[in-house]
């Protein structure tokens, strides 16, 4: 299995543990697969899009954006 596709099967566990929402830290996600922080960009960025059901906020220097 592709490391891209057990960090989506990783964040699809947790989105299963709760349904609302999630909070990922994206440096502590990178580290725990021990990969750098862009394969999670590109992770949540291809395969959690709006055309998937997903909607995704990013909080950059304590701002949200979307």
């Amino acid at each position: 299995m592709k490391i891209t596709d057990e960090i989506e099967n990783f964040i699809k566990e947790l989105l299963n543990e709760d349904e609302e929402y999630i909070e990922i830290q994206r440096n502590e996600l990178a580290e725990y697969f021990k990969c750098v922080p862009s394969q999670i960009n590109y992770v949540i960025s291809t395969r959690f899009t709006p055309a998937h059901g997903y909607y995704v906020e990013s909080r950059r220097g304590g701002r949200r954006t979307h």
